[in-house]
């Protein structure tokens, strides 16, 4: 086998085993009932640091504040949290767990797409940026720059 085929299949292994861990973490949290990964994910963040704006969510999930504006509203009205107007700023609204959201966090586990952002956020600099320009190579290449860029498997409004 060619090193250029090589190197495509492990790319495209590479691709399927995570597509098929995280279809496999959606699916456990959909059989559990519970919250969705992307939902633990926003529930964590704001567990590390209660009363986040839905901007400083979305900068701490890297992703969009529309992505996660959607997220905390089906988390609202789940009861996992509660948006509240900042005392010292009545314009800043804030996000706070509820005691509902709390015990959801208590009985779930990592999802998969927590560990990729971990183990994302470990890799040295410049393996980062090659990763980086790699993959915005490969979603230029399929011409799919345009799609939007949502959390795995969550539904989009």
């Amino acid at each position: 086998m060619s090193d250029t085929s090589s190197q495509t299949r492990i790319v495209m292994d590479s691709l399927r085993r995570i597509v098929q861990a995280l279809r496999e973490s959606t699916r456990q949290s959909e059989q559990a009932s519970g919250p969705t990964p992307a939902q633990l994910l926003i529930l964590k963040r704001i567990e590390a640091r209660d009363g986040l704006s839905v901007n400083e969510l979305a900068a701490l999930a890297f992703t969009h504040q529309s992505t996660v504006s959607e997220i905390v509203s089906r988390l609202e009205a789940r009861g996992l949290v509660r948006r509240e107007r900042a005392a010292a700023d009545g314009r800043r609204v804030e996000v706070h767990l509820t005691d509902e959201g709390r015990a959801a966090l208590e009985t779930s586990p990592s999802s998969a797409h927590e560990k990729l952002m971990q183990a994302v956020g470990s890799l040295p600099p410049q393996t980062l940026s090659d990763l980086a320009g790699g993959l915005d190579a490969l979603i230029h290449a399929a011409r799919l720059s345009d799609q939007p860029a949502a959390f795995f498997f969550e539904e989009q409004k």
